[in-house]
């Protein structure tokens, strides 16, 4: 397989971070086990636009966890930007799906709004498709649980031999007790606010979530409302030097969100090994070409980090 550069470019207010696999980074899309396929949205509803980017598959063809990832990359990404954290995660069993969805409206930015609701109401169009926001234009078929849906049903349909059928429900929705939901950034918040919705298998986040009211000063509300999976099914990872969203405002929400105590901090891995003290809450201070993407690059010590996150110990 081809190796490619991977850019993952993201917009927040005006600043653009960019993160590239160096040459010498081994492909990890080489190892035998590991099968990917990119697809097309239209292939899987003829309905969506033929210039959409398209959605990264891979699933091991050894090992079977016959638990899903469903991955959600942040702003302005493709699903195949996030190839070290998906094959990795393919590599320990699980069946991932990096999903291509609507991620040009940051989320960070909208804190600066006295709309108390802006970020409840961006999280809920760009996941359901509800016309509640103004700052993004998402229908239901365009949202993240109705991609989610038209994908699965694809690729159960057209790759049989790879039972993506036991992630349906009878009815063809979203076995989201299957699911481990987990993103980046924009794509963090999404897998919490949909965990808040369904009874996931985890929900894993990654540099987020970022809905920090600047303007009340204060978490958005969402972030503390109750939701279906248990707190304990929660995992963070943070980089306490993220030049993009302040590490503070990050720790906050995730105090909201009930993952950390008040006055309780992430715990340091970057000198740990697993289970990194079980804590749900993580945080690292390497070197990074993007403190932002920091948790979704390439450091040696992130792998290990990644495979408790996701199933633990």
């Amino acid at each position: 397989m081809e190796i490619k550069k991977i850019a993952v470019f993201f917009l927040f207010l005006v600043v653009i971070s960019c993160v590239k696999n160096d040459d010498s980074d081994p492909p990890i899309t080489g190892e035998p086990q590991n099968i990917s396929v990119l697809i097309a949205p239209n292939l899987t509803d003829a309905n969506y636009s033929s210039a959409e980017e398209e959605h990264y598959v891979i699933r091991n063809d050894k090992t079977h966890l016959n638990t899903m990832l469903l991955f959600l990359g942040g702003t302005r990404s493709a699903p195949d930007d996030y190839r070290f954290v998906c094959d990795h995660a393919a590599s320990i069993g699980l069946d991932v799906i990096s999903l291509s969805y609507p991620n040009s409206v940051a989320a960070a930015p909208l804190g600066s709004s006295s709309d108390p609701l802006i970020f409840d109401n961006y999280r809920d169009e760009i996941c359901f498709g509800d016309q509640s926001s103004d700052e993004v234009d998402v229908n239901a078929l365009n949202s993240i649980n109705s991609r989610v849906e038209n994908l699965l049903k694809y690729l159960n349909l057209e790759y049989p031999d790879q039972n993506w059928g036991q992630y349906l429900t009878a009815s063809n929705t979203p076995r989201w007790d299957k699911i481990i939901i987990s993103g980046h950034s924009q794509g963090a918040g999404h897998a919490s606010y949909l965990g808040k919705i369904y009874s996931v298998n985890r929900v894993v986040m990654f540099s987020g979530p970022n809905d920090y009211s600047t303007f009340f000063d204060a978490p958005a509300n969402w972030l503390s409302e109750s939701g279906e999976t248990p707190l304990s099914k929660h995992f963070s990872l943070l980089h306490e030097r993220d030049q993009v969203v302040d590490f503070a405002f990050q720790v906050t929400n995730l105090r909201a969100l009930g993952l950390l105590s008040a006055n309780e901090e992430p715990v340091l891995a970057d000198d740990l090994t697993t289970p990194y003290s079980n804590a749900n809450s993580l945080s690292i201070n390497t070197p990074a070409l993007s403190f932002h993407n920091g948790p979704i690059g390439s450091n040696r010590i992130l792998p290990e980090i990644w495979t408790y996150l996701f199933i633990g110990n």
